[in-house]
């Protein structure tokens, strides 16, 4: 069975910027996000979703539903924000009424983790765990020469960013039709069990990453623009 519309095969080589680059981008973008107004959020939200929106409609319901798993931690942080622990403040307020300096600190709390959600499912949507792990490893050539062994760790990650939707579905198989209580629930684990040592015929040693070509003077010109953009949010 091949990807949905609007998600890259694991090991279809992502057209568009170098994918070592996609990720210093989401890095620059996830450091600057706790500078950005409320208002810089929003359009750095827009410009997810717009690029989201240009592959297809699978990719906006994959972000759609990574922010529905965490919406209680999102109002978790709202509340926290508000009443539990707000911040300190000149501003006199009531009892339970926040004033607009806090609902403002509060709704950036929980936007700032909106955004990198997004563009980190935009991300894994739009890159093959394989070519991420490949960038990733690019990334952190540098301190190959402390003695790290980077390629050992990007392919574990390549494997490990692999493998979470395929265990989400199989998760997803083993509770369709289960039997209400305890016991359907323990005939979804047995059967979750199964499948999981059915496929469990790859060892991590077989993985390969492939090879990456130096970015282009496109990808420069790419990376420079996300980069003085995400820079310009946080003056917005």
């Amino acid at each position: 069975m091949g990807p949905a519309p609007g998600v890259v095969a694991p090991d279809e080589a992502p057209t568009g910027l170098h994918p070592a680059f996609r990720i210093l981008l989401l890095l620059v973008l996830a450091a600057m996000l706790f500078r950005y107004s409320l208002a810089a959020l929003g359009v750095a939200l827009a410009v997810v979703l717009i690029a989201a929106a240009a592959h297809g409609r699978e990719t906006l319901v994959g972000i759609y539903r990574a922010l529905r798993r965490i919406r209680w931690l999102l109002l978790s942080i709202v509340v926290i924000y508000l009443w539990v622990a707000p911040e300190p403040g000149p501003a006199a307020r009531s009892a339970w009424w926040p004033t607009w300096s806090e609902l403002d600190i509060a709704l950036r709390r929980s936007g700032v983790l909106v955004v990198l959600v997004a563009a980190v499912e935009l991300l894994r949507r739009r890159t093959g765990p394989a070519y991420m792990a490949a960038g990733l490893v690019m990334l952190l050539r540098p301190l190959a020469a402390l003695g790290l062994e980077i390629e050992v760790f990007a392919r574990r990650l390549a494997l490990t960013l692999e493998g979470v939707p395929v265990t989400a579905e199989r998760v997803a198989r083993a509770a369709t039709g289960r039997r209400p209580g305890l016991a359907g629930w323990g005939d979804a684990a047995a059967a979750l069990v199964r499948d999981v040592e059915t496929a469990a015929v790859t060892l991590p040693e077989t993985a390969r990453l492939p090879t990456l070509a130096g970015p282009g003077v496109r990808d420069w010109l790419l990376l420079g623009s996300g980069v003085a953009a995400c820079l310009l949010g946080g003056q917005l």
